[in-house]
């Protein structure tokens, strides 16, 4: 990890708040190598005495990040597993760290980035944002996130989201799942939020206590579905349009520059 060279993302300290922006295109796509890097920038922000909160967010104002590139994975087990083992890893770092991790939503989370979101602490996000799973269309589970979506959601609601349907910040405010700020000062707003959390790393570790129970869910029902679609040409197609059609309808309405 001490060879990873940060090219797809962005990372600095903030008055104390260690910034992790994926830029990584216009749509943040989280491919492998940003995922080595979210990994080691989370790894760094960890042990860094100076950063006493740590965020994840995007550059631009379209999306946090559509997810995984999914048409750049080569369609066989060792290329599927190595995908696995990626997101195992960030996982994993996220679910050990001593101090808060917060997710700004810059833009829509689609995908693996609405995993994340749902594994960070607090969610903090304007009112012009989506959270999209287009992976649940041709019956991908959502291996950590699919716990907050079932346990904040009402049933039927929490059925349509796990199989694709867009939920808008408005209605995942009312569920209690993110914390909602106007766009004109979103960061600014955010900081001051973020600032005033107050989170011992004890009282931390019982906050994600779930998250590490849950990782293994990624090595068995992930990865199988995973290689049932991937492996399947039809259906890998079926996969790619469903991610396609997600985009359009799960865009930020936020037009600004």
């Amino acid at each position: 990890m001490s060879s990873v060279q940060f090219n797809k993302i962005m990372f600095w300290n903030e008055e104390g708040v260690g910034v992790i922006a994926v830029n990584n295109g216009p749509e943040n796509a989280i491919d492998l190598d940003v995922l080595a890097q979210l990994t080691m920038a989370l790894t760094m922000a960890n042990n860094d005495n100076g950063i006493n909160w740590v965020v994840i967010t995007g550059t631009g104002g379209s999306f946090l990040t559509v997810g995984v590139p999914w048409d750049s994975i080569v369609p066989n087990y060792a290329s599927i597993k190595e995908l696995i083992r990626g997101i195992k890893a960030l996982i994993s770092v996220m679910s050990v760290m001593d101090k808060p991790v917060i997710t700004i939503l810059n833009g829509s989370a689609l995908g693996l980035g609405m995993e994340l979101a749902l594994v960070s602490d607090l969610v903090i996000a304007p009112p012009d944002v989506y959270m999209c799973y287009p992976e649940g269309i041709v019956g991908i589970p959502m291996p950590l996130g699919a716990r907050i979506v079932l346990k904040k959601l009402p049933r039927y609601k929490a059925i349509g989201v796990l199989t694709g349907s867009p939920l808008a910040i408005a209605e995942a405010v009312n569920y209690g799942i993110v914390h909602v700020v106007n766009r004109e000062n979103l960061f600014g707003d955010a900081k001051t939020i973020i600032k005033g959390l107050k989170i011992p790393p004890l009282i931390r570790h019982q906050l994600v206590d779930w998250v590490r129970t849950s990782i293994n869910a990624i090595d068995s029902l992930y990865l199988d579905a995973l290689s049932s679609v991937l492996m399947d040409q039809g259906r890998r197609d079926e996969l790619l349009k469903a991610v396609k059609n997600a985009k359009l309808k799960c865009i930020s309405r936020y037009r600004g520059t």
